[in-house]
């Protein structure tokens, strides 16, 4: 895959889970893996954290206006999906 960034964190999944196109939600300790292809595209991936196999986010494509952008907008999400319960 040649891509510019590709970036990784782990966070706990917000009430209702993460919604993904192979298995539908998927809740508790994930890892989200985004990366920003050349021409815009943004991947974004979530996996069980520890686990072997990756799931697609649904909602895409996602298009960044600017690849530079993918760091802030990895961390955006990371602060958007990281809503643990109380």
């Amino acid at each position: 895959m040649n891509t510019l960034e590709d970036k990784r964190t782990e966070f706990t999944a917000p009430r209702g889970g993460v919604m993904t196109k192979e298995v539908g939600v998927i809740t508790g300790e994930l890892e989200l893996h985004t990366n920003a292809e050349p021409d815009g595209t943004l991947v974004l991936r979530v996996r069980y954290a520890g686990a072997a196999e990756w799931y697609t986010v649904a909602g895409g494509p996602f298009r960044l206006h600017d690849p530079r952008d993918h760091e802030v907008l990895h961390e955006v999400l990371v602060n958007l999906l990281h809503r643990p319960q109380p």
